[in-house]
């Protein structure tokens, strides 16, 4: 036999407000997602924003500013397109046959290593410096000559 329907109770329906309990819980777990989207969006950024910021014509540098990277890692910057450059480490300028430069993407990076003009970074503080100028107005020297040399330092450490 089937059950019958009942009609509901006539009059208004009473709604019940949440326990404070609920309330006290809701309110933690939005304070925690709020919290979670906060630090993904803050965290993990690689760039030390103590410095100057990077000048327009430069769009990577590596290692990052204030990094600590190993002994034998790469050290350079990747410019806009158009442009070229050289490194210096530490005051010492990195010779071209030694320095790896992809002209077509404004490339320019050098690798410690053995018959190279550093073979490995010694542990402790270091700066890098990288010339660069428009590759239309040719090498440094022309370039200089027609004041279009710029350069940028910063620090790292190598461990």
């Amino acid at each position: 036999m089937a059950t019958p329907i009942r009609p509901l109770p006539a009059g208004p329906r009473v709604r019940r407000l949440p326990s404070t309990p609920t309330i006290v819980i809701g309110l933690g777990v939005l304070l925690a997602v709020n919290l979670l989207i906060f630090a993904a969006q803050t965290g993990g950024q690689g760039q030390d924003n103590t410095g100057p910021p990077l000048p327009a014509d430069i769009e990577l540098l590596v290692p990052t500013p204030g990094a600590v990277i190993r002994p034998q890692e790469d050290v350079g910057a990747d410019l806009k397109d158009t442009f070229t450059g050289a490194l210096l480490i530490d005051d010492r300028r990195i010779p071209e046959d030694q320095t790896k430069v992809v002209v077509g993407l404004g490339q320019v990076s050098f690798r410690p290593g053995p018959d190279k003009e550093i073979t490995a970074l010694r542990p402790g503080n270091h700066h890098a410096t990288i010339i660069y100028w428009p590759q239309e107005k040719g090498d440094e020297d022309a370039a200089k000559a027609a004041g279009a040399v710029k350069s940028y330092t910063w620090q790292f450490t190598a461990g």
